[in-house]
Formats: C-alpha cells, structure tokens, sequence
C-alpha cells in the first residue's frame, strides 16, 4: 500500500510539472490579418471606361476657432481600386450593392496561385483544370468559400502605374492585356461548387483582351460577388483564412471600393490536438487510473 501511495505521489508531481510547464509556455501563435486592399491615391490604375481617381485637399491646418483640422474630397467611379461589383452590375434587377447579405461577404479563404501557368501569355485565362488541380494537391474548395485568383499581376504592376498593370496606354478597353477567369471555368464553379465570391489580382474578372465581359455575365447573375484589384495575395496561404469583405454600402450602387482582409489562426488551421489539449487528456487518464489503484 506504501508503494502504490508513493507511486500515486510520484505520478501526481510529474503531471503537476507537465501541466504547469505547458500552461506557462507563451503561445504566439494568434490570429494573423493580410490586408488585401490596394489604397486609393492619384494615378491608381483605372478600367478606361472611368475617369481617374481624384483627391483634393479641402482643409489641412490651423483654424482661426483655434484647433487643428483636416478634411478632403474624392471623386471616383463605383469600381475604382479594390472593389466589389455588385450583381445589377451587369444583371438588371439583381442586388443593388446595399442589397447584398452581409453574411454574403465572408466565409472560408482560398488562395488559388496560377503565376506558373501563365508564361508569356498575359491574356491567361484560368481554366476549369488549373482548379481541379488546385483541389488535387488541398481538398475541395469549401462550401460557401471565397475565392482568391493569384495570378501576380497586382504584386507586379498595381504600383508601378496604369501601363505595365493595364498592358496599354491607350484609353481603349479593346487594348488591355491582363489574366482572367475563362467563361467555362466560372460556369464550372457555379454548377459544382457553393462559392460566394471571387478576386482577382487584376482589373477585371475576364481577361484584358475581352469585350464581351462573359466571365462577368456568368457569375453575377449566379450571386457569385467580382472583387476586381485585390493586394497582396502573396501574403495569404491556399488555405486556413477566413475572408471579410467590407464594402462602403452606397444605396443604389452597382459596386463600390471595398477594405478586404483575411484572417489566418493557426491554433484553428492546423489540424490535432495541441500540446496543451494532449497534456490535459493524459492527465486525466492518469488521474484515473491513480484512483482505481
């Protein structure tokens, strides 16, 4: 009986240690936010259909009441830098922008990279086996997910003015050359996957060298939300996020620049058990069999 108390005691201790051990340890591995949005300032590239992004100073200084003041107007189309295009964007009677579910503009984060396939070709268009392919190497793209097109057009370009990103100096939309989602992927996409939205590291959903906008005419009215400029996709992984996508809710609007970020936790994204939760089981095992002892 002396023996299996010291054993109990000695076994209390060690799980004591472990225990104290693991919920003194720091865990900085907390939620991660990417911002994906891309700032309005002057010379930001534009579709040519619209005019340019304009910012002009109204107050910036001391005012005579004594106090500091700045304040600025803007002037810009509804789908100018990162933004949504809502579906009556191309769907008459569809959802006007400040119709569209809030819970419409988040869900599960995919990161679909096609920077490899591109080659020489600027007027790429992603293809329905680029996403199988995607889905081969990660699983099935998720239930209400929200998808991210990587094609490094943005990374590239985006700051370096409307030229390189546009691929024409030339107010003519007939002339722009930029990767895009093919019509056939994107009805793929709406009769086989439970998708909410769609980005692109680009100024449009269809390639630069449409004039037809199909990809757009698929997907809207499917509800399948455009987001047009995305940043940064360099930053978020192909999977583990959760995307929010916050436009500015304009009445009546057909789009509208949106701040669009992810969220990455991977205490969440990761799949097991962590060394705390383990502990924590061995423990009361342990605790367990002290007692039948």
């Amino acid at each position: 009986m002396a023996a299996t108390n010291a054993f109990s005691s000695l076994l209390i201790l060690i799980v004591s240690g472990l225990l104290l051990g693991c919920l003194g340890q720091s865990d900085d591995r907390g939620p991660r936010l990417i911002d994906l949005t891309w700032s309005l300032k002057s010379g930001i590239p534009v579709f040519p259909f619209y005019p340019p992004y304009q910012f002009t100073i109204v107050h910036r200084g001391n005012q005579t009441g004594g106090y500091y003041l700045e304040s600025n107007e803007i002037a810009m189309n509804e789908h100018t830098g990162t933004h949504i295009d809502a579906p009556a964007h191309f769907v008459p009677g569809a959802w006007k922008l400040d119709q569209i579910p809030l819970g419409h503009l988040t869900g599960p984060g995919v990161m679909i990279d096609v920077r490899d396939k591109i080659g020489d070709n600027t007027d790429y268009a992603v293809t329905t086996q680029d996403l199988q392919d995607w889905e081969r190497e990660y699983g099935r793209i998720p239930e209400g997910g929200i998808i991210m097109i990587r094609s490094g057009w943005g990374e590239q370009f985006f700051e370096e003015g409307p030229v390189p990103y546009l691929g024409s100096d030339q107010k003519n939309a007939s002339l722009l050359h930029s990767p895009g989602l093919h019509p056939d992927a994107a009805q793929w996409l709406v009769d086989n996957r439970d998708v909410k939205v769609i980005g692109f590291d680009t100024i449009s959903a269809d390639t630069g060298d449409s004039t037809t906008y199909p990809t757009h005419k698929i997907l809207l009215p499917n509800n399948i939300i455009i987001i047009e400029n995305v940043g940064h996709l360099n930053e978020m992984p192909p999977t583990g996020s959760t995307v929010y996508v916050m436009p500015i809710k304009i009445g009546d609007g057909s789009g509208a620049p949106s701040r669009v970020f992810a969220i990455i936790d991977d205490r969440t994204s990761t799949a097991g058990l962590t060394t705390p939760d383990f502990i924590l089981i061995l423990a009361s095992a342990i605790m367990l069999i002290v007692q039948a002892m």
